[in-house]
């Protein structure tokens, strides 16, 4: 089954160091392309969590987001009297023997003061990670429940204009039988306009013709077409991300329609090859949009 490139992913829980909320938001992309914005000091989680993204994705421009409101409580916090003692006889040589709250409050603000705030900030422990980390493996669910969902959507697409190629191309057959009739009578009719008065080799005409019928067959464009189809509908089938290869396939079958109506000797066969080829426009711009 498919799947599609869009769709988001949350989910956010509590600990005992504090509470969690990771969001995954994903878009098209030709490849690849993981990101993620989270606090300061979380590099392994940040590490791992594109690992995991790359692991379970193929394709998609996926973003990643994590909020960690963390308990200062639980953060370990300690002051460091010495330090703060240092601080206090400084003010008291520099502004009167006697400190005031509003001092104090502000010696207490002085970096290396309190000791584990900074060290809460900016690191993270192992079992935290651990914990972070199975909650990002929920929101990639919820992600690529969303892109399975879309998937599904375009499913049905492709089917329907698989079909509506299916048939122009058994269309196309019909009209195709009559291809070297038409240009041998053609090549016939404008010899016989542009050389009136002159006589020409009944044999020579009969060896033009057959070489023009030869160039005019169209055969092998439809038999590679029907293989197209059949490979394009294998592919929609596979667990495999398709998406790459659907875009290939695309081209492929642009080219076999190009190559019909250059070929085509009637209006109608042109026009069959003409609506095949919308149909493979609006089949390849949906596939842009495919794992």
């Amino acid at each position: 089954m498919i799947r599609g490139m869009t769709g988001f992913g949350r989910s956010a829980g509590q600990a005992a160091w504090g509470g969690w909320a990771w969001e995954a938001r994903s878009v098209n992309g030709k490849s690849l392309d993981v990101r993620m914005a989270g606090p300061p000091g979380y590099d392994a989680v940040e590490f791992e969590a594109k690992k995991r993204v790359r692991e379970k994705f193929q394709r998609g421009s996926i973003q990643l987001q994590l909020r960690v409101d963390a308990n200062r409580a639980a953060s370990s916090l300690a002051v460091d009297i010495r330090e703060l003692n240092r601080l206090a006889r400084l003010a008291r040589r520099h502004a009167g023997p006697a400190l005031t709250a509003s001092s104090m409050a502000e010696l207490m603000q002085t970096p290396g003061v309190i000791q584990g705030a900074a060290r809460a900030s900016t690191a993270v422990d192992e079992g935290a990670v651990k914990e972070l980390l199975a909650g990002l493996d929920q929101a990639l669910e919820v992600l690529d429940a969303a892109r399975r969902r879309e998937g599904e959507t375009l499913l049905g697409l492709f089917i329907s204009m698989l079909d509506q190629v299916a048939d122009g191309v058994t269309r196309a057959q019909v009209l195709a039988a009559s291809q070297p009739q038409l240009v041998g009578d053609r090549f016939r009719a404008r010899l016989a306009e542009l050389a009136k008065d002159v006589e020409v080799d009944p044999d020579r005409i009969v060896q033009e013709a057959a070489v023009l019928a030869t160039k005019a067959d169209v055969r092998e464009e439809l038999d590679r077409l029907v293989a197209h189809v059949a490979t394009a509908r294998a592919l929609l089938a596979s667990p495999e991300a398709a998406g790459r290869k659907l875009d290939f396939l695309c081209q492929e079958f642009n080219r076999e329609a190009n190559t019909l109506c250059s070929k085509s000797a009637s209006l109608e066969l042109t026009n069959v090859a003409l609506g095949l080829k919308s149909v493979i426009d609006q089949f390849r711009e949906q596939a842009q949009n495919v794992e």
